[in-house]
């Protein structure tokens, strides 16, 4: 990938790296909807029902925050199939509504998960290149399986955070989204119980 980097020279980009991907969803989900919350202007996807404990497997609904559409990312399984396909279609759905979402100028991009299909070099990858060549800072759930593909994809140039690392409140921090959290009332939860 090759980024056009802006004034500062070097792309904004923080990478939450996780091994338990429960938690991750949770988090991200927490995050996305409560900087929203706060008068954010934040785009991307994040689980639409990451609290939510007896989700099946396949149930793979995520929200567009800018345009609070809601998307079902898994395909039709039969009874015969095991595990979970990702939709190639739905997430060309949530790109363009993302790609939609930066005519509004967000302040942030935030999408759950660099899965197989940005490591692959498809998925919502062409979508964190657009946000990070139009400037707007990006934060991305990484499962650790994947975190060389993501430092490749990146050419390195991110910061990466553990999940429950205060480096991420940090982060935000240093771009003025953590001081919204003031306009919701409690603190941003950023860690794994969370």
């Amino acid at each position: 990938m090759g980024f056009t980097l802006g004034r500062t020279g070097r792309p904004s980009i923080l990478a939450v790296v996780y091994s338990d991907g429960a938690a991750a969803c949770r988090m991200i989900s927490d995050l996305g909807y409560r900087l929203r919350s706060a008068g954010v202007a934040v785009a991307g996807i994040v689980p639409y029902h990451a609290t939510r404990d007896s989700v099946p497997r396949c149930d793979m609904e995520v929200e567009e925050l800018a345009s609070r559409i809601i998307l079902q990312l898994a395909e039709d399984q039969t009874p015969q199939s095991s595990g979970c396909r990702v939709d190639p279609l739905a997430i060309q759905d949530a790109a363009a509504l993302i790609s939609a979402a930066f005519q509004k100028c967000p302040e942030l991009l935030i999408v759950n998960k660099f899965g197989q299909l940005e490591a692959d070099g498809g998925g919502l990858g062409d979508a964190i290149t657009e946000a990070v060549e139009l400037g707007i800072p990006v934060l991305v759930g990484v499962p650790e399986r994947r975190l060389e593909r993501w430092r490749e994809f990146t050419n390195g140039l991110a910061e990466e955070a553990m999940i429950d690392s205060p480096r991420v409140q940090q982060w935000l921090a240093r771009r003025g989204l953590a001081s919204q959290r003031s306009r919701i009332g409690a603190p941003l939860a950023l860690n794994s119980a969370a």
